[in-house]
């Protein structure tokens, strides 16, 4: 019997054990029947002890970083379980949250905001996870930003916009983040996993498909820019389809090109706000079949990790509609369910 074939069931029975702590699709029912934020609180207060630290009316903050500091938690508590090889593997899943953090502090620059939360949600990550960029949320200029991503791998990337720097374009820098952190991951599961590579696969086509409607919807971009941006890999999308959709001349010809690739049957849309959302919902479904699946093999870590992540921001979505008094209904159309 091979080593993976003792260890994967252990680690995927831990994983099943925490994901039993989290909230079940009744409570998130639940939640949305509540009318105040007090009492939507008092509700995750009683269903999950994670919560309990939380005010009765908290800021929109606090309750991001208790959500961060669930997957923080998680992740720990997985590398615990992990061989050499396989943190190796992990390290490069969970990168996407440093880049997160990253991109939160350039904003803040480029903004040249005075507002603290967005500090407070990236001190998190680096005081316990990502200790590596310790100090980013107190730089202050481009200057000392760039000096300070000098000691990371992103250097590169940054060094390209440095010239010009303050007048960069925001999307496109976090896009050449973004580009980097899928492309490394395809470079890890073609050496290592097939059902991995089939999740960042899709994950790559769809970023794919939302950067070419986002663009095309701003209007500024010349279809060689737009070929450039894209992370030139393709999956079940075609190389071929990719090209058609941006080149198409309007939102009507973009929604008929498509609805004959593979991802028409699932993705029906009605502007940008449901093709994310429509996005969410087929990765989650992924996520979820992944995860009950492949007791064998690390993808299921990835698929346990991306589908908390999916569920923490629609826990979000619903405590922030009941703080706004958005209609339940309006809600619901967020949601993963």
């Amino acid at each position: 019997m091979s080593i993976s074939s003792i260890m994967y069931p252990a680690i995927h029975a831990k994983l099943n054990g925490m994901y039993a702590q989290k909230l079940k699709k009744v409570n998130f029912e639940e939640l949305l029947k509540q009318n105040t934020i007090t009492q939507a609180i008092s509700l995750l207060k009683n269903l999950n002890q994670h919560f309990k630290t939380l005010e009765n009316n908290p800021r929109r903050i606090n309750i991001k970083i208790l959500l961060d500091n669930i997957v923080i938690q998680d992740i720990q508590k997985i590398e615990h379980l992990l061989n050499h090889t396989e943190k190796e593997i992990f390290e490069k899943f969970i990168s996407l949250y440093e880049i997160k953090c990253i991109k939160s502090v350039f904003r803040k620059l480029s903004s040249g905001s005075v507002i603290n939360e967005q500090t407070s949600e990236v001190e998190n990550w680096t005081s316990q996870l990502f200790k590596n960029l310790n100090g980013i949320s107190k730089l202050k200029t481009y200057e000392e930003f760039l000096q300070f991503m000098k000691k990371t791998r992103y250097y590169e990337i940054f060094e390209k916009f440095s010239p010009n720097i303050h007048e960069i374009n925001i999307f496109e820098l976090e896009n050449q983040l973004d580009k980097f952190y899928f492309e490394n991951m395809m470079k890890t599961t073609q050496k290592h996993n097939s059902n991995l590579g089939d999740m960042i696969g899709k994950q790559i086509d769809l970023n794919n498909i939302l950067w070419i409607y986002r663009i095309k919807e701003n209007g500024n971009f010349s279809k060689e820019q737009i070929q450039n941006i894209l992370i030139q890999v393709s999956y079940q999308l075609k190389k071929s389809e990719r090209e058609k959709l941006i080149f198409a001349n309007n939102e009507t010809d973009f929604k008929e090109i498509l609805q004959n690739t593979f991802y028409g049957r699932y993705i029906l849309f009605n502007g940008r706000d449901d093709l994310e959302e429509q996005v969410n919902r087929y990765l989650y479904q992924q996520y979820r079949k992944r995860f009950k699946g492949n007791i064998f093999e690390i993808s299921a870590v990835y698929a346990y990790l991306n589908m908390l992540e999916l569920e923490n921001n629609d826990i979000m979505n619903i405590v922030e509609g009941i703080r706004y008094h958005l209609n339940r209904e309006e809600i619901r159309r967020k949601l993963l369910e």
